[in-house]
């Protein structure tokens, strides 16, 4: 996959925040229930077409229990949040950089580090945003995710589990040496 241009942090954040005003504003309102399932919907279906400020809002809102009063949805979560920062979100590249923290060093000590820094313009500034992204497109090609298919799946209740993290895990164990392959390669 071809790296899209990023999102500047600053240029995510503000947009979460605003739609995470909205859609809070909406959610305390006195028809709270219509009209924060409404906005939502719409949440859904603008990050469904590929905007990834609104995958990055889906995520929050799956994270944090809010949507539809179902408590939390990690599978979701997880799957939005990847989704955003395989398109560039540089925001949502920063959340989860504890979680693929373990990927960004075995990248980086690897044996083939200059090479990758060099074909991708990888700075001290930058690294974080650049790696990340690409582990997080390896992730959307090895788990099969959709921006489309996800905003058409169904809600269920899928709390936190240590099996769901083990997966995602996995998958991330099992896309590290792709992604050194593919940025090693850029270049040649």
């Amino acid at each position: 996959m071809e790296r899209e241009q990023f999102i500047s942090r600053k240029e995510a954040y503000n947009g979460f925040i605003e739609w995470r005003k909205k859609l809070n504003n909406a959610q305390n309102s006195f028809s709270s229930e219509e009209g924060f399932s409404a906005l939502f919907e719409e949440a859904v279906q603008m990050a469904g077409d590929g905007d990834a400020v609104m995958q990055d809002v889906v995520a929050y809102y799956y994270k944090s229990g809010v949507f539809r009063r179902l408590d939390e949805d990690y599978k979701k979560y997880m799957e939005w949040e990847i989704l955003s920062a395989a398109a560039g979100n540089e925001f949502a590249i920063e959340k989860l950089q504890f979680f693929l923290g373990y990927a960004y060093d075995q990248i980086v000590e690897s044996p083939d580090f200059p090479k990758i820094k060099y074909y991708n313009g990888i700075d001290e500034y930058n690294y974080i945003a650049i790696i990340g992204q690409q582990i997080c497109e390896a992730l959307v090609e090895k788990l099969g995710l959709d921006a489309k298919t996800l905003s058409k799946t169904k809600d269920i209740y899928q709390p936190y589990q240590p099996e769901y993290f083990r997966d995602y895990r996995k998958a991330v164990d099992e896309v590290i040496n792709k992604v050194i392959d593919i940025m090693k390669n850029k270049g040649a």
